[in-house]
């Protein structure tokens, strides 16, 4: 009733090979959460010093409606950055779902080999309590395949709404600035 060494070392392999999956989403999504946010930083920097650089040319017409034109331009790049940002934990949310069903596979595919050993060496009458286990085991990797399913689905429902959130945010434009020179 013992697994052999080939299936001992086919099911290491196979979870390292998700583990290794895994790490590299997580590396990956890292990577370019850093550019996004290091991105981001540089924008806002650049983006504040074009207003300072307004008030230190005399432009101060502007000063009244600085704090909604900041505010404006500050909520649309942080919605972008927002997006961007639920993009990539989404990625790498499916990615930790479909590592998490590769490895349960790993693990029925130990015990279907173990129900396969105690199958070839039991008497005839346990043969229904093994038939019972592999059919209550399949049946519990077909759900777990469809709750995967229905996750990955969840998410990709989620990152769509951000989507839409961030567009309406981003889509609103700074108030036109009005000129307060007098003609005389």
């Amino acid at each position: 009733m013992y697994l052999s060494a080939q299936d001992i070392a086919h099911s290491r392999d196979r979870t390292l090979n998700n583990l290794l999956g895994l790490s590299a989403a997580c590396f990956d999504a890292g990577q370019r959460l850093a550019v996004l946010f290091s991105t981001g930083s540089r924008e806002a920097i650049q983006q504040g010093s074009r207003q300072w650089s307004q008030f230190g040319h005399g432009q101060f017409e502007s000063a009244s409606q600085l704090p909604a034109t900041l505010w404006l331009e500050h909520s649309s790049r942080a919605s972008r950055l927002l997006d961007a940002a639920f993009g990539i934990l989404g990625e790498t949310h499916k990615a930790l779902i479909r590592s998490a069903e590769a490895q349960v596979r790993v693990f029925d595919e130990i015990v279907f080999a173990t129900l396969d050993r105690a199958h070839k060496a039991s008497p005839w009458e346990a043969e229904i309590a093994i038939g019972a286990l592999r059919t209550t085991l399949q049946a519990a990797e077909s759900t777990l395949h469809d709750v995967s399913a229905a996750a990955i689905e969840t998410v990709e429902v989620a990152e769509q709404e951000s989507r839409q959130l961030s567009q309406g945010l981003a889509e609103s434009k700074p108030a036109r600035r009005r000129s307060t020179r007098s003609t005389a």
